[in-house]
């Protein structure tokens, strides 16, 4: 018998339980294509999002663990810390705040580093390369300005 109901799936989550949920296939139209709105995109995409101010929200996968925290402090100071939060993918379909809702929590931009769960469409959020390549290599480094440089302009 499959668990629909969010707030069961959640509590075998946090006992440590994986759920297997069988995934819907896409409904296609008649030239075999996708139809728009079942296409595959940021419907669903959360964050959950840490306490604080800013209209930038800085987001990973992995909870922000401190490390590269002089690479973190060097990116905060360039766009003012204190415009800047910070928030975690959601993986839930509950948890957290929906991307399209982010306007009304104040929230302008946000900075993606690594992929995110779902593909992304909305051009508040801007995907750059996680903070480890970032760290490690110039050209991950150089994608990363590049891609922040125009939204920092006034």
């Amino acid at each position: 018998m499959p668990i629909t109901d969010p707030r069961s799936r959640q509590r075998l989550a946090a006992m440590g339980i994986d759920v297997w949920l069988q995934r819907r296939p896409a409904v296609e139209t008649v030239a075999g294509q996708a139809a728009p709105s079942e296409l595959p995109g940021e419907q669903g995409l959360r964050i959950r999002m840490a306490s604080g101010g800013g209209d930038w929200l800085l987001v990973q996968r992995e909870p922000w663990s401190g490390r590269h925290e002089q690479l973190l402090a060097d990116i905060t100071a360039v766009i003012g810390a204190d415009r800047c939060r910070f928030g975690q993918w959601a993986i839930s379909d509950s948890a957290g705040v929906p991307v399209e809702e982010l306007d009304s929590r104040g929230i302008r931009h946000v900075l993606a580093f690594g992929d995110a769960p779902r593909a992304v469409t909305s051009n508040q959020v801007c995907l750059v390369p996680p903070l480890e390549d970032i760290a490690a290599g110039a050209e991950a480094r150089r994608r990363l300005w590049q891609a922040l440089a125009p939204r920092l302009a006034p």
